[in-house]
């Protein structure tokens, strides 16, 4: 039997270990560990919160009376629209959305979004958010007004709402309270119409007493249903 070679069979061995560890490294660049995330990673989604809190109907010459089920939920689902369009929305992006916004606002109150009332009724122009968005709102009292057939004409909602996030800058908080009176369209949707609103925005970023906002009024013509007594139609 001829000799072995030792030298020449550990030089093998070290080049087939040389190969296999290449080979390992150029499938360990390619196939990413299971469970790994690749790219950038996903911003949270917002968290928006919001009920129908006490339900009221005001009617011509009779007493309250519930208010339907179907009239609360366009009112609550036009509210919810709202917020998302004019709160959360620009917190991601910088700016409001205006399909959305035009589904939620009758015309009248859009045509008030390019004067001061923009600064009341959107949260614009502040630092994005790098987190996620929280909006809480306390349970919305609904009031509503019927005519003398009891068909529901207007629709108040009491708004108290608080929006959470963090920018790059910290963290920002942003309360908007007041009424909002919501009318039905000719489409059968529910829109706001009218509304008295403050809104107080605090944070990092937002200077050293934040940006509180003036009170702004009900657009003119509309009717507000909690000045309204049973038997009576609030003017």
């Amino acid at each position: 039997m001829p000799p072995t070679n030792t030298r020449v069979s550990r030089a093998r061995r070290a080049a087939l270990l040389a190969c296999a560890a290449a080979t390992v490294a150029a499938f360990g660049a390619v196939a990413a560990p299971a469970g790994a995330t690749t790219g950038a990673a996903k911003k949270p989604k917002p968290i928006v919160k919001v009920s129908a809190g006490d339900l009221t109907v005001y009617k011509v010459g009779d007493n309250q009376q519930p208010l339907p089920d179907a009239v609360r939920d366009q009112v609550m689902a036009t509210l919810t629209g709202y917020l998302n369009a004019a709160t959360v929305k620009p917190l991601q992006t910088g700016t409001a959305d205006p399909a959305a916004l035009a589904t939620a606002l009758a015309p009248t109150v859009t045509a008030r979004l390019t004067g001061a009332d923009r600064g009341v009724l959107l949260d614009e122009g502040l630092p994005k958010s790098v987190s996620r968005i929280v909006l809480n709102a306390a349970p919305v009292k609904l009031t509503g007004l019927a005519d003398g057939d009891g068909k529901i004409v207007v629709v108040t909602a009491n708004l108290d709402a608080t929006t959470t996030t963090k920018t790059a800058k910290g963290k920002v908080s942003i309360k908007r309270a007041g009424d909002l009176v919501l009318t039905p369209a000719a489409d059968g949707s529910w829109k706001i119409s009218g509304y008295t609103l403050t809104v107080d925005r605090l944070g990092k970023g937002l200077g050293a007493a934040g940006t509180p906002t003036p009170t702004a009024p009900v657009t003119p013509g509309a009717t507000t249903a909690p000045a309204a007594t049973p038997g009576t139609v609030a003017k």
